[in-house]
């Protein structure tokens, strides 16, 4: 059996992008979509089992990320910190149909980052809320600009269909894996 190794995971966001939706749809495994609007006061956890096999590492393992779905208002701002020490990963998420949601996305990184006391973490850039085309109004460049340059991945997702939901988590947990000392692992 693979060993298994356990990762907090800060979720980070503007208010109503989707975090929660996001990260209920994913430890759900695509069962469980939030009928309606119901904000995060402070932090909420969820977490999941993810069995990876990256094809830049040798062993494979479990990795279970424990998510910190973190409120995006600025009301709970003071609590945050408190909750994000020992972050280990981040998924930054922002809604493709509000421009200042993207905006956002790069003091919530920083201040994450400061509080954690690192210069980077394995992450990344979720684009949320694909499935209203129609509406959107950040270009996907924006976004792979963005990861780019603070060398996380990027994805796009559709909390409210399922589709792409599991990709940001997959590719953090593995990006977690490569980073994990064969001494650390579990026999």
């Amino acid at each position: 059996m693979p060993p298994t190794i356990r990762r907090k995971i800060a979720v980070i966001g503007d208010a109503a992008v989707g975090k929660s939706a996001l990260v209920q749809m994913f430890a759900s495994s695509g069962t469980r979509f939030p009928k309606q609007y119901n904000m995060t006061c402070g932090v909420e956890l969820a977490h999941k089992m993810t069995h990876v096999r990256p094809p830049a590492v040798d062993s494979e393992a479990n990795v279970e990320l424990y998510l910190f779905d973190s409120s995006g208002q600025d009301i709970f701002a003071e609590m945050l910190p408190p909750c994000w020490e020992g972050t280990e990963g981040v998924i930054v998420v922002y809604d493709v149909t509000r421009q200042h949601t993207f905006d956002a996305c790069e003091g919530r990184y920083r201040h994450l980052l400061e509080m954690v006391g690192v210069h980077k973490l394995p992450g990344a850039v979720v684009a949320n809320k694909v499935d209203l085309h129609e509406r959107s109004v950040v270009e996907r460049g924006m976004g792979e600009r963005f990861a780019r340059a603070y060398g996380l991945g990027y994805f796009e997702t559709s909390a409210k269909d399922g589709d792409g939901v599991d990709g940001p988590f997959q590719h953090v947990a593995a990006g977690l894996l490569k980073q994990t000392d064969a001494a650390e692992l579990p026999p």
